[in-house]
């Protein structure tokens, strides 16, 4: 199967998302992510903006690895949902921690210059949990 451009340009977008993450880029990370992006959890509730996001931006949270699974998207016209588990290693004031979780991810189309943005984050347990 043949990947589209919109499926190019999303796979393009979260590489770049994943090592501006690791690199602490708040700035270059805000150009990816929608002005209105939000999270939700596993039950579709609402989470608004994760504190795991202010803390990294503010330097109170570091990412120090993110391993990803086999990524499915699925292109829905302006939408793309992908979804994937993810494994994370992330340090704060509490010393190194390492979570596993699955990140569904919705990137629309959008007028900025990579023509996506990241407008939302599903937190989900791991497959098989």
């Amino acid at each position: 199967m043949s990947m589209t451009v919109l499926e190019h340009t999303i796979a393009t977008a979260e590489a770049e998302v994943l090592q501006l993450l690791l690199a602490q880029d708040v700035d270059a990370l805000q150009a990816w992510l929608s002005p209105s992006l939000f999270f939700s959890d596993g039950a579709g509730q609402w989470l608004g903006a994760h504190p795991c996001l202010t803390a990294w931006s503010t330097g109170q949270l570091r990412i120090t690895a993110l391993e990803q699974g086999a990524v499915e998207p699925l292109v829905c016209g302006q939408l793309t949902l992908v979804s994937s588990d993810v494994r994370l290693r992330y340090a704060d004031a509490g010393g190194e921690h390492a979570r596993a979780l699955r990140l569904l991810r919705v990137w629309a189309s959008a007028s900025n210059v990579a023509g996506v943005h990241l407008l939302s984050i599903g937190l989900l347990p791991p497959r098989g949990v």
